[in-house]
Formats: structure tokens, sequence, C-alpha cells
């Protein structure tokens, strides 16, 4: 390194550091994408069958957040839309996981319990509290940050006319 250079030596491998690692998320973003556009396409030829239309309809939910999780990968992570979209992205593999809860409950309830729908019924509960009721934590949390920065904004802001 040169005198004059005024940043130290690990603020540039910082920066290589973090470029690798950005790098490293949009091709985990692409191979998710590639994955759950296959699962996706598998769905959709389920619905089609008469018998797994439900399996079918609770994949499309869940991998369809999927793809989009791994759209938004590929995004600036720090814009408010991106924000946005990864709430309802969440939302909507909480309500994919929901369905499953309620239709392996209702097949058990229909034909008797059996130890693979138990387990499946713990997995979805667990996903349904953290996607479904995550997401709606973090929406509400989001509203009440920005109403309050607002807030704060507004009593700073001189009150009454000003002349220029």
């Amino acid at each position: 390194m040169s005198s004059g250079d005024q940043n130290p030596w690990w603020q540039a491998q910082a920066l290589a550091l973090a470029a690798e690692a950005q790098r490293r998320e949009r091709r985990q973003g692409t191979t998710l994408i590639i994955v759950s556009s296959v699962f996706v396409a598998a769905s959709l030829l389920c619905m089609f069958i008469g018998a797994l239309r439900l399996i079918g309809l609770v994949c499309l939910v869940f991998f369809g957040a999927c793809l989009f999780g791994g759209i938004l990968m590929r995004r600036d992570p720090n814009s408010r839309t991106t924000f946005v979209l990864t709430l309802w992205v969440g939302l909507l593999m909480g309500l994919g996981m929901g369905l499953l809860f309620i239709f392996t409950l209702i097949s058990a309830v229909t034909y008797g319990v059996s130890g693979n729908q138990i387990a499946v019924l713990i997995v979805a509960a667990t996903g349904f509290l953290f996607f479904g009721v995550g997401s709606v934590v973090a929406m509400v949390k989001a509203g009440r940050t920005r109403r309050k920065a607002r807030d704060q904004w507004q009593a700073r802001r001189p009150q009454g006319r000003t002349t220029r």
C-alpha cells in the first residue's frame, strides 16, 4: 500500500468479502428460483389430477412463495419494496403451512391418525407460527416504526407558515 492511501488494510478486504457474500446470495436466489419453478410446475400438474388437488394447492402456495423469495434474493436488500414483498412472501408461506395443517387435520379426523400425520401437523403448525404469525408481527412493528418516525418528523417541523 502506498503512503498516501488513507484506508486501513482491512477495509479493502472487508469490501471484497461483502461483495463475495452478495454474489453468493444472488447465486442462491437463482438456485431457489430454478428449484421452486420446478415444484410450482409439478404443483400445477397435481392441481389437474382429481385426487391430488389439495396437495397441489398447498404445494403451489408454499413453493410459489419460495419462488418469490428467490426473486427477492436477487433484488436490492435495502429497498422498501423488497421489505414489503418479503413480508407478503412470509404471509404466503404461512398460508401454505396453515392450509397444510388444516388439510392434514381433516384427513386425520376422517381417516384416523397415523404417525406421519402427527409429524406433518407439528411441522405445519411450526411453519404457520413462524411464517404467518411472524409476518403479521413484523408488519405491525414496521407500521409502528414508520408512524413513530413520521411523528418525530412532524414534531421537529416548524408550526405555522414560514416565509421565504
